[in-house]
């Protein structure tokens, strides 16, 4: 395993990090992972490895199916562990979570308005709802038409839209890739990369599409039931043999 390369505290880390599901079921054991300030950090695995279940124990968005039931997640260095949703993203953490959920029956618009609502600086959510807009053009073009009318590549930009009005210092985003033709993909990745450069912003990526998220981040990990198995710079674990295994020589340029 590498050592920290940095001085300074890791923005979000987490440390020997265990949960269950009806308290029976062990999804995570002793996961540890940490992403500095301004960093992109892959989470890379098989289906069912324990992505998502390390992305909602540290959003607070396990409870009520799950349960963290040991280790600690630090953010900037304070225990967080197990705080719920509406602690976390007052704090600058939002989770974009899988499946693009958006509210169907509500405007592009209500829909990016549901994603300040903690935030106390409501003079600056039309600025950056503009802000918004030249990442996404395509919403400013739908911006009343029912959130559930938009295609799957729509939906994706508005559920990460929404979370920029939350103002996040750390992005947690899992799986943007789910479901996207590959020019979509392609499209799409290259929007989150402008995002993290221009909004100055910490990444957590859960992505099964290994080859995009690995172009993206600077540093990745391997889960494989619910462990952390490999970690390392994003070109070191790019040729590491476990992880061309885990995708069954699927995992290649596109």
């Amino acid at each position: 395993m590498n050592s920290k390369d940095h001085t300074h505290e890791p923005a979000l880390e987490v440390v020997g990090l265990e949960a269950a599901y009806q308290d029976v079921v062990r999804v995570l054991h002793d996961v540890s992972l940490y992403v500095h300030e301004k960093e992109c950090v892959a989470l890379l695995g098989a289906n069912g490895a324990g992505k998502t279940t390390t992305l909602k124990a540290l959003s607070g968005m396990l409870q009520g199916e799950g349960r963290i039931t040991g280790g600690q997640v630090l953010l900037d260095g304070e225990d967080v562990t197990g705080s719920p949703p509406h602690v976390m993203v007052p704090r600058g953490v939002v989770h974009v979570l899988e499946g693009r959920y958006v509210f169907p029956d509500l405007s592009v618009r209500d829909n990016l308005l549901m994603g300040a609502y903690t935030r106390k600086d409501r003079e600056g959510v039309p600025r950056e709802m503009d802000r918004i807009f030249e990442y996404f053009p395509q919403l400013a073009d739908r911006l009343h038409t029912q959130a559930g009318y938009l295609s799957g590549g729509e939906q994706q930009m508005l559920v990460i839209g929404r979370a920029l009005l939350g103002k996040p210092r750390v992005l947690l985003l899992d799986e943007p890739s789910m479901g996207l033709a590959p020019k979509l993909v392609r499209e799409v990745f290259e929007i989150i990369e402008r995002i993290r450069s221009e909004e100055k912003l910490t990444l957590l990526l859960v992505e099964q599409n290994a080859n995009m998220a690995l172009r993206l981040a600077d540093r990745a990990y391997l889960i494989e039931t619910g462990s952390i198995v490999l970690e390392g710079k994003a070109e070191e674990v790019r040729e590491d043999p476990r992880l061309q295994k885990v995708y069954l020589g699927g995992f290649q340029e596109e």
